[in-house]
């Protein structure tokens, strides 16, 4: 998880690391080439670009692996 681990938010961060360990990494690039969630926006406090920072850190760690 070396993408998720630079990231300085920790609320970015923990996201990233929930989405790294819940998500595939075809539902990381669907997610990464739509809009952000709203509703997981609001539960976990980000903003768009917290969001879309912690869906990119995610997928990168998972394409790292492959």
């Amino acid at each position: 998880m070396s993408m998720i681990n630079q990231l300085q938010d920790v609320k970015t961060k923990d996201f990233a690391k929930h989405c790294y360990e819940s998500s595939s990494v075809d539902k990381l690039r669907d997610a990464a080439e739509g809009s952000p969630d709203q509703a997981e926006m609001e539960h976990w406090g980000l903003t768009e670009g917290q969001w879309e920072e912690a869906i990119v850190a995610a997928l990168a760690d998972h394409e790292a692996k492959e």
